[in-house]
């Protein structure tokens, strides 16, 4: 994130983002929001244990409808791919360069790079964590309201991580399962008789003859 900017927690849960930006004085002003209360009651709880509510400002909201427009660092993480997608759809503001992006889906984060490129948005940079055996990808974007060709395959991978290497690092183990999930769609595109398959599958043996450790950990 870029730092002494204003920051927007969208489904802020309990809190705890917010309160380390404000804690390590990260952001300019800081916004916490959820759609519910009982999340926003939390989120409360875990300012006043840490002694930075006077630095947080609490909001109902449902996606960004309710966030103040000079939020100008949006934080929307561990929501689906397709809900995220959504609430972006939503929101005027963000369409805007000084708007910076950080996304990271639970699932379908293909929807969400599929949302942005179609919308004129570039991805900058993807990196993927790993949690409880389970890795996800953080995809931080800007708009740039530039229209670029990405492939059908590059919505499950990205194009800003590094699968090299031969070791399972997080990133080859999300491209595994990114890979796998793209072959599973092909099957179903093939009983539909959807003619984009055959790209599809072309640009994964080009992925997979390209990193050597995705193509083994496939097997």
């Amino acid at each position: 994130m870029r730092l002494r900017r204003n920051a927007a927690d969208v489904g802020t849960d309990h809190g705890y983002l917010p309160a380390f930006l404000a804690i390590n004085g990260l952001a300019e002003k800081i916004y916490a929001s959820d759609v519910a209360e009982g999340p926003l009651e939390n989120a409360k709880k875990t300012f006043e244990k840490l002694n930075v509510s006077d630095k947080i400002n609490l909001i109902k909201s449902d996606g960004l409808e309710n966030i103040p427009d000079d939020a100008d660092e949006i934080f929307i993480l561990g929501m689906g791919g397709f809900l995220i997608s959504e609430i972006l759809f939503d929101s005027k503001f963000i369409r805007n360069s000084s708007v910076h992006l950080i996304l990271q889906p639970m699932t379908r984060s293909e929807d969400v790079r599929k949302f942005l490129w179609d919308n004129l948005f570039e991805i900058d940079r993807e990196c993927c964590v790993e949690d409880g055996g389970r890795v996800y990808a953080v995809i931080s974007a800007y708009y740039t309201g530039k229209k670029e060709y990405h492939s059908s395959f590059s919505y499950y991978v990205g194009e800003k991580m590094d699968f090299s290497g031969l070791i399972p690092s997080p990133e080859i183990k999300y491209a595994v399962k990114q890979t796998k999930i793209a072959k599973a769609r092909i099957e179903g595109m093939k009983l539909e008789k959807d003619g984009n398959c055959r790209e599809i599958e072309e640009n994964i043996k080009k992925f997979e003859n390209m990193y050597p450790a995705v193509k083994e950990n496939l097997k």
